[in-house]
């Protein structure tokens, strides 16, 4: 029985040790894309297909299908939120997004149609394409020779149609042919990939997981230090209550304390929670940096006498962070500036 539960473990190791091996590569993603401060991916295209160029960068692959994988391997497992941005056609043999459209003849398959409308002269009565009618500059009746303008020339449009350049067939509608640019492969509506594209975001818990690599709370840290305060990261104080509350950033000077939370997603439940640490620990200021592309905190902050300030893209500090700590901190007697 031991050997072959020796054997059972030896056949199944090369999985095992795979396994591990892409589960440490995802973290690895996770921990330097927020270190980066990229908290989302969004897709960009080009001829050989989707990418998300910060992934590929980290997972050191241009394989745009190893990539796609594992950011959907992420998703399944919650560390990542996809939401679909649009859908793309795109070439069924090579992926490629890059597809170029034209109109066929359903008869002959030429790609030369062209969309024509049918006349009739009213005075009359004779019915022709658009081109019969079309001498120089002016539509003149090829029975009557009237020159279509004024009275004696009215005419009207019965119908539009398209026409084969090779063949002469008229159609209501012609054949939609798609031509991948990448390999030359055509298809049509029948073969044709129409995909959805997502962007992904990582998610609050991996960002609370790796959260002290997040580039916005060093970059706070380091201003704050440079303005005299002692600053700490992930700390934890004692309210009136006796509880202890948990902050990103508590930032001491002198009879002056800042708490300040960060909100990945923009979730009112950040601002509702810090709401709640304030009343009980009673900070001089309290401060959400947003990170989200919503409102809703800024809305609530007015309400909740919080300050929100929406953080940049790259996770700089906000323009407003200097107002913000001018309005915290007593100005020196006799001076001007904070």
């Amino acid at each position: 029985m031991g050997e072959e539960r020796s054997a059972e473990l030896q056949a199944h190791a090369p999985l095992v040790l795979a396994s591990a091996r892409a589960e440490e590569k995802e973290l690895d993603l996770l921990r330097r894309l927020v270190k980066k401060g990229v908290l989302e991916l969004r897709p960009s295209l080009d001829k050989s297909g989707i990418h998300y160029a910060d992934a590929e960068e980290v997972l050191k692959s241009g394989d745009s299908g190893f990539v796609k994988r594992v950011l959907e391997d992420l998703t399944k497992k919650g560390a990542l939120k996809s939401k679909i941005v649009k859908r793309v056609l795109t070439c069924p043999k090579c992926d490629s997004p890059e597809v170029h459209s034209k109109f066929t003849c359903p008869k002959c398959g030429f790609d030369g149609v062209e969309l024509t409308a049918l006349l009739e002269h009213m005075k009359c009565g004779y019915i022709g394409t658009r081109s019969d009618f079309v001498k120089g500059s002016d539509l003149v009746c090829p029975r009557c020779s009237t020159t279509l303008s004024g009275a004696a020339g009215n005419y009207r449009v019965i119908g539009n149609f398209y026409q084969c350049d090779s063949c002469g067939n008229r159609f209501d509608r012609p054949e939609v042919l798609h031509v991948c640019q990448n390999c030359g492969r055509s298809s049509t509506y029948h073969d044709a990939a129409y995909v959805k594209l997502f962007s992904y975001r990582v998610s609050e818990d991996v960002v609370k997981e790796f959260g002290r690599e997040l580039p916005i709370l060093d970059n706070t840290r380091k201003l704050l230090t440079d303005k005299g305060f002692t600053v700490k990261l992930r700390a934890k104080v004692s309210g009136s209550s006796g509880v202890q509350s948990s902050f990103d950033i508590v930032a001491e000077k002198g009879d002056v304390r800042l708490v300040i939370d960060v909100s990945v997603e923009g979730n009112k439940n950040d601002i509702i929670g810090l709401l709640a640490k304030k009343m009980d620990v009673n900070p001089t200021r309290a401060l959400i940096l947003d990170l989200s592309d919503g409102d809703e905190l800024t809305l609530l902050g007015k309400v909740y006498d919080i300050v929100v300030l929406k953080a940049r893209v790259d996770q700089s500090i906000p323009d407003e962070f200097e107002s913000f700590l001018a309005s915290s901190v007593p100005k020196p007697a006799g001076s001007s500036k904070p």
